[in-house]
């Protein structure tokens, strides 16, 4: 097919929009940008009255005439709703995407509403969705990377089922971050979050401060949790476990936990692998996630399961929770409760639309001190899994909160294919309006891709969910097998590192402190900036040492250790 010359491409949009009944947007015109340089995690997840100001004043849209950053832009169509025209789009350059949308007319139930982008005379892609209402407005924010440049561009609104709609969008924002500026952010929150200044402060046995003493300051444990998966093949392999505790300092059990693998047949239970392996992490001082307890999924569930009647599915359900929990009560810092229940509905469809909240509420019983998790995929990844949109996700969660579920943890599964990261954050920024601590659960990357570009995705992915302040631990799925791993494994069977896992050691390096030294200055003081952690340090002078130990757990402000020697 032969591609249309740039003028095309304009005239076919605007005939489109005027067919369509839209009021044009203008954009800034081409070479010229508002570029604030700084990202803003301003997020909403609360139908507001009003819409708030646009985000950086708009960025690089204008609304045609008006200077009001609220600007209002109504149209008549759910296929191809109001448009914004933007031009000369960079390569590899981050874009952030928001607005705000409600809908009108008489119908009261939400729909959802994708923000598309089509570049070019190209396909069109999702970059944010929002479930917007009739007597209220909504918050979409999302965002993209384009491949290559395109000289013109349309954002535009489509109703997820294409029937047809009245939207109202206001307050539209298209923000351009250079890749050296998003690094910088991503470094500064860092700094701020997974970092704290510290001070040592060395004096005699008389409270004098010493000048001069060697101050030596190591770092032994790490704040963040970062982990993998693992699964049977790491027990009695000596080597793979020490491959193991010499990076994480978190796991979680493949599917060693998943009622398949405990309850194979109805009162035939096999706990000994679970067990040895929970010896393993234990005698490491490894923390473990629990996964998981029930998985929605039909095909994921035990056989002898699938044909019981409700009564009988209602009372194995219950043994199911009485017989993990009991057993591992207070072993597992979390638990998956109820796995990838957006997708799929096997209890729910049986047991009825409560399940999922009895289910959280015995767990809770259970094993009061886990903390207790939904967990899904395709809600980071991208928007155009309808099922499992951020919003959906929040109002899903919303709601079991709602009808008495002890729900307080955010699980993002990331299986990634090629990653959007400005979608990403923006995914991340509407998650944290819930006050949650946000877990990425099964990260990996598609093996669809080579090894190369693999570590590439990867190095992006782990970057973005540590710089991001409301992600609080990063798990892995890369579970290592004799023949290989689920889509990625860090090393070969050999433990030799595969580029991901050359990715994985040097971000781990980079993120922890390294061995420090140095002198006391004039007042008897030593600083220095560290990642959160548990800490060693060594005091000499005059031939004389002391030791100590302390933490820097976070804080805004200087953390201030004394030390006699």
């Amino acid at each position: 097919m032969r591609r249309l010359s740039r003028h095309a491409v304009r005239f076919l949009v605007l005939w489109m929009l005027l067919r369509c009944g839209h009021e044009l947007v203008a954009a800034v015109p081409p070479g010229q940008s508002r570029n604030h340089g700084w990202y803003d995690y301003t997020a909403y997840t609360d139908c507001m009255g009003r819409p708030e100001p646009a985000l950086y004043n708009g960025g690089i849209l204008k609304f045609g005439n008006s200077e009001d950053p609220t600007g209002y832009q109504t149209t008549e169509t759910g296929v191809l709703s109001h448009a914004f025209v933007v031009y000369n789009l960079n390569k590899t350059t981050m874009y952030t995407f928001s607005c705000w949308v409600k809908l009108e007319g008489a119908s009261s139930s939400p729909s959802l509403i994708t923000a598309r982008l089509a570049p070019d005379n190209a396909g069109a892609r999702c970059i944010g969705t929002v479930l917007a209402r009739n007597d209220c407005w909504a918050f979409l924010k999302g965002g993209f990377v384009l491949d290559s440049p395109t000289q013109t561009s349309v954002i535009f609104f489509q109703n997820a089922d294409k029937t047809p709609m009245k939207i109202t969008v206001a307050s539209g924002s298209l923000q351009p971050f250079t890749p050296d500026q998003w690094a910088m952010h991503q470094k500064d929150t860092i700094r701020k979050r997974r970092k704290r200044m510290a001070t040592i402060h060395v004096a005699d046995q008389q409270g004098s401060r010493v000048v001069g003493a060697s101050v030596s300051v190591r770092q032994t444990a790490k704040d963040f949790p970062f982990g993998s998966a693992i699964a049977s093949t790491i027990l009695g392999n000596q080597a793979y476990q020490k491959w193991f505790v010499d990076r994480f300092n978190a796991a979680v059990f493949e599917d060693e936990l998943k009622w398949y693998s405990t309850e194979p047949m109805s009162g035939q239970f096999r706990f000994d692998v679970p067990d040895q392996m929970l010896a393993f992490v234990r005698s490491h001082r490894v923390m473990v996630r629990g996964h998981n307890i029930f998985w929605e999924n039909q095909d994921a569930t035990p056989s002898w399961v699938k044909g019981l009647p409700p009564d009988d599915l209602r009372a194995a359900v219950n043994g199911r929770i009485q017989n993990l929990m009991t057993r591992y009560r207070g072993e597992f810092v979390h638990w998956d409760v109820n796995n990838e229940m957006l997708h799929y509905n096997f209890y729910e469809q049986r047991l009825g639309p409560n399940a999922s909240a009895e289910f959280f509420s015995v767990a809770q019983d259970a094993d009061p001190l886990a903390t207790l998790f939904m967990n899904e995929f395709n809600v980071i990844e991208t928007c155009d899994d309808v099922s499992s949109t951020v919003d959906t996700y929040v109002a899903r969660l919303k709601e079991l909160r709602a009808g008495g579920a002890v729900l307080e943890g955010v699980g993002l599964e990331g299986h990634f294919l090629k990653p959007n990261i400005p979608l990403m954050r923006a995914v991340l920024d509407k998650l944290a309006t819930l006050g949650l601590p946000i877990w990425f659960t099964e990260i990996d990357i598609s093996n669809r891709f080579d090894a190369q570009t693999q570590a590439v995705y990867l190095e992006q992915v782990l970057r973005e969910a540590y710089s991001h302040p409301a992600v609080s631990g990063v798990m892995l799925w890369t579970a290592l097998h004799p023949n290989g791993c689920y889509q990625m494994c860090l090393t070969d069977w050999n433990l030799k590192n595969l580029p991901v896992g050359d990715v994985v050691d040097r971000l781990l390096q980079e993120w922890q402190t390294g061995q420090l030294t140095g002198p006391t200055d004039a007042h008897g003081a030593y600083s220095f900036s560290g990642y959160l952690g548990e800490y060693i340090m060594s005091v000499t002078y005059d031939n004389i040492t002391s030791q100590a130990t302390f933490s820097l757990s976070p804080g805004d402000e200087t953390r201030h250790i004394n030390i006699q020697i």
